[in-house]
C-alpha cells in the first residue's frame, strides 16, 4: 500500500459525501476556530504549514493513488462509493495539485477563543466536496496548538513569579525543559509538539523537534539546547555501596558546560551532603570541574518525592 495517500488521509463516512451535498453545490467554505470553554483564553495557532508541507503541497494525487484507494473502499464500504471520477479529475486534469486555498493567521499568534485560526474552500467548483474531506486532516493542528499554548502559559506563570520574587530572568528561556519523546504516541507528534513547546522555551530533549524548523518553517538555526546529564542507570551502575565513586567518575568524565546529576538513586540528602560539604572528595571534584572553566555548572536533580518538600530540603543542605 502507498504510504500518505491523500485519497484515504480521511474519515471513512467523508468518503460518501460527495453524493449527499446538495445538488449543484459548487463552494464549501469551512472554518476551526478554538472553542469558547477552553481553559485558556488565548490559543497560540500552530502546526499548519508542517502539515501543509507533509502532505497537502504539490502535486500529490496520482492515478495510482487513485486506484488504490478505490479497490480498498470496494472492500471498506462498498463498491462505487469512492468518488473516483472527481479524484482522476484532480490526476489527469489538475495534474495532481488539490484545488483548496486555506488561509490562517500567522502561526505562533495568539488568538483569542471564538475566533478563526483558519479557513478554508475549494477553488474548483468540481471539487466542493474536498473542502470537508480534509477536515480530519488539518485539524491535527489542535496538538501542537495545544502544546504551544500550554508552554506559553507556563512561561507567563514563571515570569509572574521571577517578578515576585524579585529573581532574575536569565535562566527563563530554559525553565520548562521538554522530555517528552517517550510520552509521545509517535515520532511524529513527538517533533511536532516539541517544535510548538520551542516557541517559548529553549530547552528540549526531544532531538527529533530540531528537524521540524528547518524542514518546515525555513528556519536553518537549531532552534532547541539541552545539556549533558546523567539517569538512574548511569548513577547506579557501580551498586549502591559505590554511588559516590560512580559520581566523581561522572563529575571527573564530563565536558565543560552544564551536567545535571540525577540524585535520588538510593538517598538524595546523602548525595547533597557529600556533594555540597568541604573536605568530601566529591566536593573537591565539583570544585575543580567548576573552576576549570568559567561557565561550568552543576545541577542536582531530585527526581522523586513530593516537588515543595524535596525542593526545601536540598535547598537546606545545600
Amino acid at each position: 500500500m502507498i504510504e500518505n495517500n491523500i485519497c484515504l488521509l480521511t474519515d471513512s463516512y467523508k468518503i460518501t459525501h460527495h453524493y449527499f451535498y446538495p445538488k449543484g453545490t459548487e463552494k464549501i467554505y469551512s472554518y476551526l476556530e478554538n472553542r469558547t470553554g477552553a481553559e485558556f483564553n488565548k490559543t497560540i495557532f500552530y502546526g499548519l504549514q508542517y502539515i501543509l508541507k507533509k502532505y497537502l503541497v504539490g502535486d500529490i494525487v496520482t492515478e495510482e493513488k487513485v486506484e488504490e484507494a478505490n479497490e480498498i473502499m470496494k472492500v471498506h464500504l462498498g463498491d462505487g462509493i469512492f468518488n473516483y471520477d472527481d479524484w482522476m479529475y484532480i490526476a489527469r486534469e489538475l495534474d495532481g495539485k488539490l484545488p483548496i486555498e486555506i488561509k490562517a493567521v500567522p502561526e505562533g499568534t495568539p488568538v483569542n477563543v471564538s475566533n478563526v485560526l483558519m479557513t478554508v474552500e475549494n477553488t474548483d467548483k468540481r471539487c466542493f466536496w474536498l473542502t470537508n474531506y480534509l477536515e480530519p486532516l488539518l485539524q491535527q493542528v489542535w496538538y501542537p496548538s495545544t502544546v504551544a499554548t500550554l508552554s506559553a502559559e507556563v512561561k507567563k506563570l514563571c515570569d509572574f513569579y521571577l517578578d515576585v520574587t524579585g529573581s532574575s530572568k536569565d535562566n527563563l528561556p530554559f525553565m520548562l525543559h521538554d522530555f517528552g519523546y517517550r510520552g509521545a504516541s509517535s515520532t511524529e507528534s513527538a517533533k511536532l509538539c516539541s517544535s510548538a513547546h520551542l516557541l517559548s522555551f529553549a530547552g528540549t530533549d526531544t532531538l527529533v523537534a530540531l528537524t521540524v524548523p528547518p524542514n518546515y518553517y525555513n528556519t536553518p538555526e537549531i532552534e532547541g539546547f539541552s545539556v549533558q546529564a546523567t539517569e538512574h542507570s548511569v548513577m547506579t551502575s557501580q551498586g549502591p555501596d559505590n554511588e559516590l565513586n560512580q559520581a566523581i567518575n561522572v563529575v571527573r568524565s564530563a565536558h565543560d558546560g552544564v551536567l545535571s546529576m540525577v540524585i535520588d538513586s538510593y538517598d538524595y540528602k546523602n548525595f547533597l551532603r557529600n556533594a555540597c560539604f568541604d573536605g568530601y572528595q566529591l566536593n573537591n571534584e565539583i570544585k575543580k570541574f567548576l573552576d576549570r572553566k568559567e561557565g561550568n555548572k552543576i545541577v542536582f536533580r531530585p527526581d522523586s518525592g513530593e516537588p515543595v518538600s524535596t525542593t526545601l530540603d536540598c535547598l537546606e543542605i545545600i
